[in-house]
C-alpha cells in the first residue's frame, strides 16, 4: 500500500477506536505444506462486524521491502498478479469462509487475507506460510502383528496431503482383494486419504513385499513397503538324501525331512516302506535320519509338524547301483518257428520312473540290431535265431551283465527237434498195439477150431504139445511152410 494511505488509515484507526476494522477476525494456520505442481487449499474463516455485508475479500502475497501484490480478488478476478491469474479460487460458498485454493503451486511464500483495513502497518496481518516441496509425502501402512494363513485381516495405506480437490491415488501391488477408500480432515489444512484392503493371507505371500503407491496430482509417486510375515503349517514337505551320488547295498545314507513352514517345523515322523509299498513303521525322530541301505529298505517318507498343523512328503525311493548277479533274462527258452519271441532284461530293483537306465541285447555275443529297450521282441522268429541271449544294463555310467539265456527255435511243420523221450515213447506204443492185435487174432483162431470138433475134449499127451510149441516158434520166426500148414 502506498505510504500516504497507510498514514491515513492509521489516523482514522486512532481517531475512531470503535471503527469496523477492529471487529474483523481471521482464523487460518500459521503454515502449510504443499507439493510443487499440485494444489494447496488454505483453510480460512473470519468474523465481521454486525450488519456489515458489502465487502470485498482480497488475498495478498507478502513481498519483503516491496509492495505486496494481489493473488485473488473476489470482485474483480482480473485484478490480480499475472502469475496467479486463473490459478486462485475460493473453496467454499460459506459467507464466513475465506479458504483459498492455489492450483499448480510453484513457490514458497507468505500470504494473508484482507478485508476493509483488517490489517496495516500498525495492525499486524494474520499470515500463512506456504512451504513448497519437490518431495511428496510418503504413505504409511498399518498391518496387524499376526498374519495367519486363511484368516482374513484389514490392511490400510494412508498418505497426507493438502489438495482435497485432487487427492493422491493409492494402489496396492496385491490384486484381487476388496478395497475401500476413505477421506479424513486433519488440522491446519492437512487431509489424509486412506485405502483399506481386505486381505486373505496365504503361504505363497510369506516373505514377499507388500507395496502401497501414492500417485500425486503432479504424477509424482511415493511408496511404502512392508514384508509380510505369515504363519502357516508345513508345506512342500520332501525327503532329501545327503547328496551321495553312488549308493550301494550296505551303504549308510542320511535323509533330511525338509519343509516350508512358519514357524519352522520342529517335530518329525519317519516312514519306511516295503517293495510292495506297505508302510512298515511310523517312527518319531529328528529332522535327519541315518539308515543302512538294504534291498528291502529303499523307500522313505516323512511328516513335518508345527503348531499350525502337519504336512506329508511324497515317497522317496533311493536309486541303488546293482551288481551283475541282479541282472537276469526272463522269458521262454523254447519257441516254435514263426512265433514272437519276447525276453525281458530283468533286475530285482527295477524302477520304472528312473530315466538313467539303457539296454543292449546280444545273441551269441553279437549285438541284436535295433533292440535297446528293456523288452526284446523278435517277430516271426526263425531257427537261425536260436542261441545264447544276453543283455547289458547301463546305469549311471556303469554296466551290468546278465548270464546267458539259451533259446531253441523248433520247426512247427515236421516236428523236428522233438524231445527223445517223446520219440521213444511213440515207438514203444506202436509195438504194443501190434502185439495186442496179433494176440487177439490167435485167440480167435483157436476158438474156431474148438467149435469144429464139436466141443469134444481131446486127450493129448506131452508129445502132442511139442509140435505146437514148434509151430509157435515157427510163427515167431515167420517160417513160411509151417505158416501155410496152419492156414
Amino acid at each position: 500500500m502506498h505510504l500516504k494511505w497507510i498514514i491515513l488509515l492509521v489516523f482514522f484507526e486512532g481517531w475512531f477506536p470503535g471503527s469496523y476494522s477492529q471487529n474483523w477476525a481471521f482464523t487460518l494456520p500459521e503454515s502449510i505444506r504443499a507439493l510443487r505442481g499440485s494444489c494447496v487449499e488454505i483453510p480460512c474463516t473470519f468474523t465481521r462486524p454486525r450488519d456489515y455485508e458489502n465487502f470485498n475479500l482480497v488475498w495478498y502475497k507478502e513481498i519483503n521491502l516491496q509492495l505486496d501484490y494481489k493473488i485473488f480478488n473476489h470482485r474483480d478476478p482480473s485484478d490480480v498478479n499475472e502469475h496467479y491469474r486463473g490459478r486462485t479460487f475460493l473453496v467454499s460458498n460459506d459467507p464466513n469462509s475465506c479458504s483459498l485454493r492455489i492450483n499448480d503451486v510453484q513457490e514458497t511464500g507468505t500470504y494473508y487475507p484482507y478485508i476493509h483495513g483488517n490489517c496495516c502497518v500498525f495492525a499486524t496481518c494474520q499470515t500463512v506460510h506456504v512451504e513448497v516441496s519437490d518431495v511428496p509425502n510418503e504413505p504409511s501402512i498399518e498391518i496387524p502383528t499376526d498374519l495367519t494363513e486363511g484368516e482374513s485381516v484389514s490392511i490400510s495405506c494412508s498418505v497426507e496431503h493438502t489438495c482435497p480437490s485432487s487427492p493422491p491415488t493409492l494402489q496396492w501391488n496385491k490384486a484381487g482383494h476388496k478395497l475401500t477408500e476413505r477421506q479424513y480432515k486433519l488440522k491446519d489444512g492437512v487431509r489424509k486419504v486412506t485405502t483399506v484392503m481386505e486381505y486373505l493371507p496365504n503361504c505363497q505371500d510369506h516373505g514377499t513385499e507388500l507395496i502401497c503407491d501414492a500417485i500425486h496430482p503432479n504424477w509424482k509417486i511415493s511408496k511404502k513397503l512392508a514384508v509380510l510375515n505369515i504363519k502357516y503349517s508345513p508345506k512342500n514337505v520332501r525327503v532329501i538324501s545327503d547328496g551321495q551320488k553312488d549308493i550301494k547295498v550296505g551303504d549308510q545314507v542320511r535323509l533330511i525331512c525338509a519343509s516350508d513352514a512358519n514357524p519352522p517345523a520342529n517335530y518329525f515322523y519317519w516312514h519306511r516302506y516295503l517293495r510292495d509299498n506297505t508302510k512298515m513303521w511310523k517312527k518319531e525322530h529328528g529332522q535327519n535320519l541315518t539308515e543302512t541301505v538294504r534291498r528291502d529298505r529303499k523307500k522313505y517318507s516323512c511328516t513335518a509338524w508345527n503348531p499350525l498343523g502337519t504336512g506329508d512328503s511324497k515317497v522317496l525311493e533311493l536309486q541303488v547301483l546293482y551288481d551283475d548277479k541282479d541282472v537276469t533274462i526272463k522269458g521262454k527258452n523254447k519257441i516254435e518257428e514263426g512265433k514272437v519271441l519276447q525276453l525281458e532284461c530283468h533286475f530285482s530293483d527295477y524302477n520304472t520312473t528312473n530315466s538313467h537306465y539303457s539296454y543292449s541285447w546280444y545273441l551269441n555275443g553279437n549285438p541284436v540290431n535295433g533292440q535297446t529297450g528293456r523288452i526284446l521282441q523278435i517277430n516271426n522268429i526263425t531257427k537261425s535265431r536260436s542261441g545264447n541271449y544276453s543283455c547289458i544294463v547301463q546305469n549311471r555310467g556303469r554296466s551290468f551283465y546278465s548270464p546267458w539265456f539259451a533259446v531253441t527255435v523248433m520247426s512247427a511243420q515236421t516236428g523236428d527237434d522233438l524231445p527223445m523221450g517223446v520219440i521213444i515213447g511213440g515207438v514203444a506204443g506202436s509195438v504194443l498195439v501190434i502185439l495186442l492185435i496179433l494176440g487177439l487174432y490167435l485167440f480167435y483162431r483157436k476158438s474156431q477150431k474148438l467149435e469144429a470138433s464139436g466141443g469134444r475134449r481131446v486127450e493129448t499127451n506131452i508129445q502132442n504139445v511139442q509140435p505146437i510149441e514148434r509151430v509157435y516158434a515157427a510163427l515167431q520166426m515167420r517160417h513160411t511152410d509151417v505158416y501155410e500148414d496152419i492156414m
